[in-house]
């Protein structure tokens, strides 16, 4: 039997990739439960708004921004 801790650390969760990402904060809108956020970082383009997770426990693994992310600059994985 699986506590809840591991299945915890089975659900996949977004990896963000900036080399990759258009910063078109697509994600950000899809995510049913909110837990991407937009921070303003740096970049060689200039200052551009990149996705977060900002609540791991609170992602439900739904795989709708990495399925809907235009430039494949999302990849789900394991925590």
């Amino acid at each position: 039997m699986l506590t809840n801790m591991t299945r915890q650390s089975q659900k996949p969760t977004p990896r963000f990739d900036r080399e990759v990402c258009i910063a078109c904060t697509m994600c950000a809108g899809i995510c049913p439960t909110g837990v991407i956020g937009l921070e303003i970082r740096n970049s060689a383009r200039g200052f551009r708004r990149f996705p977060v997770l900002t609540d791991e426990k609170r992602c439900i693994g739904c795989k709708a921004c990495e399925q809907d992310c235009p430039s494949g600059a999302i990849q789900m994985g394991s925590i």
